[in-house]
């Protein structure tokens, strides 16, 4: 008869053995994930005046999602505006009066600078103001909004809401080096949908280049194509036989 301590290392190395005969028998399962999940942050500190979108909707690249309070800044943009104008009103007359003889060429130069100047403080202007704007990076879904009108943005915490692209989709799989090895970026694969029980043609996008000491596996990322939206994030997924 075992003694209480050999009983207990004889079934601890029973349930490991049994343990890895049955990891080896499980199939090689990954998850779909959005192509790309972008954090649209804030450049500026200041609060939110407008949020022109809500979780769930799909949006274009370079729509507005969301601006900042630019009331100050608006005002500054139309005084520059105007002296733009006067400035070039400015540098019309003299450039007639120039013609006739009748201003120097220090004037007219003077006048040109004024010009150039007051029109880069317009461009930083309405570059300020953009900064202050919320654009889709890309053609995604709003996901997450993080922020509401009149709440506060700032360095510490400029996160504002989130966009995926799910147009198309990834699945990270880790597989064995041998398995990896055999395969290079571009390959065509196929791919076994397990919640929708279908089998779907997906891209090799990156192999990683080291295999991973714990695990002995090494991750491939597959690009899946979504443009009818037929996919859903969060799905599992397999290679198929």
């Amino acid at each position: 008869m075992l003694s209480p301590r050999r009983h207990y290392i004889f079934c601890s190395l029973l349930i490991l053995l049994l343990g890895i005969a049955r990891a080896e028998d499980l199939a090689i399962i990954g998850y779909i994930e959005p192509y790309k999940t972008i954090t649209v942050s804030a450049a500026d500190q200041g609060v939110i005046s407008e949020m022109l979108v809500e979780e769930g909707a799909s949006v274009k690249e370079g729509q507005v999602l969301a601006r900042l309070e630019t009331n100050a800044l608006q005002a500054e943009l139309e005084i520059a505006q105007a002296e733009v104008k006067l400035q070039a009103t400015r540098h019309q007359k003299l450039t007639e009066l120039a013609a006739a003889n009748r201003s120097t060429p220090e004037e007219l130069d003077r006048a040109l600078t004024d010009l150039t100047i007051k029109k880069a403080q317009v461009r930083k202007i309405e570059a300020l103001i953009e900064s202050r704007t919320m654009r889709s990076p890309v053609n995604g879904v709003v996901s997450e909004i993080k922020r509401d009108p009149s709440e506060s943005v700032s360095a510490a915490s400029p996160h504002v809401l989130t966009v995926v692209q799910v147009d198309k989709l990834i699945v990270n799989l880790f597989l064995p080096p041998a398995k990896a090895a055999a395969l290079k970026t571009g390959d065509v694969i196929n791919l076994r949908l397990l919640d929708e029980e279908a089998t779907v043609s997906a891209k090799v996008d990156f192999i990683s280049p080291v295999t991973d000491a714990a695990s002995g596996t090494t991750r491939v990322k597959f690009a899946l194509e979504n443009s009818d939206g037929s996919h859903r994030s969060g799905g599992r997924c397999t290679l198929a036989e």
